[in-house]
């Protein structure tokens, strides 16, 4: 029996973009969160005894800002040499995007496969073959899996290889294959890396991605960590799921359904931020709040939404102080007030809400719109329209939520002030 960590997508110091435009974003727990998860899978596979550590490509995210990353991956790989446990790494698209990684020297445990051909490792003590291939350039669109060979009889085979599989969505596709390409090599696990979510494709054999081990962002949302493989005569017999994550990004929803005062939408709210505190095992948490359901009050949280996030993220302080931080809040309520007696009125003010309300959900068919975002180009800096932003309008689905924002916000205005007439 022996036991191996199967690990992806470690990312080592990946840069923090547009945190630093967040109010009270920690933003130095979450640069140095991927480092301290790294050190968890350190720590777990010296207390678990493995025998050797797979790491499935992405380890870097690019090139280094300085060689401080490299000698602290060096150390604690070097850490688990010292324990007699192995390192066996493909390179990913990220890593085959640093320049820097072959300025050091690679700790003696560690063993990079090969990016030019599949490259065949075995260790006979305990049966078992690596098959892997790295990425050799950043963008690698052929079936990599080809090139894999028939399992070895006799051995544990394992095959290890970066790769978006079919397809999974959030992820550029690279060295695309199917799950039947992989069964047909006859292995008896497939160490995958490339998608950051942990995903079981198969249990026989077994093809696993073991997700990222530190979410970065908060679509990298809930646990995320590594796999604990065992090996029994010859055959898996656990596979064990382990958080290592330091920082836990979360998204909740708060349904505030029927509540007709502000004092009921904090209450539901304090035992949403207490119930996922909890799950979080002490850890610190970013949050992302979502609230739904029809309510009276839901012109009112409209017409405001700065204020309304602004009560929410004083709530969250009352409650964990610095162990939480409330990344956005999204109001998504429906009014229970029933708009036909203003939208059948003629007047002006019942005309302005029908033209609000009939704005277009596609921003394509909205005139005047791309005229308006290339003028926020010009005006705001580009890193406010980065990937992780909250206004990266290179997406439509992005585009689409902030005009449904500006629709509840001007209706939500217009209702609050036409009621207070």
């Amino acid at each position: 029996m022996f036991k191996f960590i199967h690990a992806a997508d470690i990312h080592l110091d990946s840069p923090l973009r547009g945190l630093s435009r967040y109010e009270s974003a920690p933003v130095e727990s979450i640069r140095e969160a991927c480092r301290r998860a790294f050190e968890n899978l350190v720590d777990l596979a010296i207390e678990e005894k493995v025998a050797f550590v797979l790491l499935a490509g992405d380890l870097y995210d690019g090139d280094w800002k300085d060689y401080s990353t490299g000698i602290f991956f060096n150390r604690l790989v070097g850490q688990l040499g010292r324990n007699h446990i192995s390192v066996y790494i493909v390179a990913g698209n990220h890593d085959a995007a640093n320049r820097m990684t072959k300025a050091l020297e690679s700790p003696a445990n560690l063993t990079i496969l090969s990016s030019r051909k599949v490259e065949k490792i075995d260790l006979d003590e305990l049966a078992v073959t690596i098959h892997g291939r790295s990425f050799g350039t950043q963008h690698v669109d052929e079936n990599l899996s080809t090139g894999f060979p028939a399992a070895e009889n006799g051995m544990f085979n394992i095959g290890l290889l970066h790769t978006s599989l079919d397809g999974r969505e959030g992820h550029a596709v690279y060295a695309p294959c199917s799950a039947d390409d992989l069964r047909s090599k006859g292995y008896q696990y497939w160490a995958l890396g490339h998608i950051h979510k942990q995903e079981f494709v198969s249990e026989d054999p077994w093809i696993v991605f073991p997700g990222c081990i530190q979410g970065r962002h908060i679509r990298e949302s809930g646990a995320k960590g590594c796999v604990l493989v065992t090996v029994e005569d010859g055959a898996v017999s656990a596979v064990d799921k382990f958080s290592l994550d330091v920082l836990r990004w979360v998204k909740c929803n708060v349904d505030i359904t029927d509540a007709a005062e502000m004092h009921e939408v904090l209450d539901r709210t304090r035992k949403t931020i207490e119930n996922e505190r909890f799950s979080a095992d002490g850890r610190p948490v970013a949050m992302r709040i979502r609230f739904e359901g029809a309510t009276p009050i839901s012109d009112e949280l409209s017409a405001y939404p700065g204020r309304f996030e602004q009560q929410i993220k004083a709530l969250g302080a009352e409650i964990s102080g610095d162990d939480l931080w409330i990344e956005r809040v999204e109001n998504a309520t429906v009014g229970k007030q029933d708009l036909k007696s203003v939208l059948s009125d003629d007047t002006a003010f019942g005309e302005l809400l029908k033209d609000i309300l009939a704005t277009p959900e596609n921003p394509d068919e909205i005139s005047g719109l791309n005229d308006v975002i290339s003028d926020l180009r010009k005006k705001l800096p580009s890193e406010v329209f980065g990937v992780d932003s909250v206004l990266n309008i290179d997406e439509n689905q992005v585009i689409e939520r902030l005009v449904e924002e500006a629709k509840h916000m001007l209706t939500g205005r217009l209702l609050t002030v036409g009621d207070n007439q």
